[in-house]
């Protein structure tokens, strides 16, 4: 299976996250109406490069979602996602299951973190909630 770009890359990989398995995942943005998923990119950073010109690279992404936030209740499950779906990636990196990636590029590790809620509607009723994302990959010449 060719992948054309990381942010495919990601997405395909957190699809094969248990609670969003029949969820439809979205690129860069949710719809307006909760619960919706999305995944986006923040960056890519270059860690450094061997003797040999193998770069060592840090993917940087974001999974978002749209959640019901109107009572403690909806705010608490919303939460209790991000919690899962963090211990969820870090059982993944331990059994050193990764993303497909591009050729050349070969998954090191990968992490979550910074599961949080990031901003509310004017009426409180939704929100988002967002979990970073980092993979560290080798480019191979």
């Amino acid at each position: 299976m060719e992948q054309n770009s990381l942010l495919e890359s990601m997405k395909n990989y957190i699809g094969g996250f248990p609670e969003l398995d029949a969820l439809e995942l979205h690129f860069d943005r949710t719809d307006d109406e909760p619960a919706s998923y999305a995944v986006m990119t923040s960056g890519l950073v270059k860690l450094g490069e061997d003797i040999l010109g193998n770069e060592t690279w840090q993917y940087n992404a974001v999974l978002q979602s749209r959640e019901y936030t109107a009572d403690d209740l909806s705010r608490l499950n919303a939460s209790a996602f991000t919690e899962t779906f963090t211990f969820w990636i870090s059982r993944q990196n331990s059994s050193g299951s990764f993303p497909e990636l591009p050729d050349g590029m070969y998954p090191e590790s990968i992490s979550a973190d910074n599961g949080m809620l990031l901003a509310l509607d004017e009426d409180g009723d939704r929100g988002v909630y967002q979990i970073q994302i980092h993979l560290t990959f080798r480019l191979e010449e």
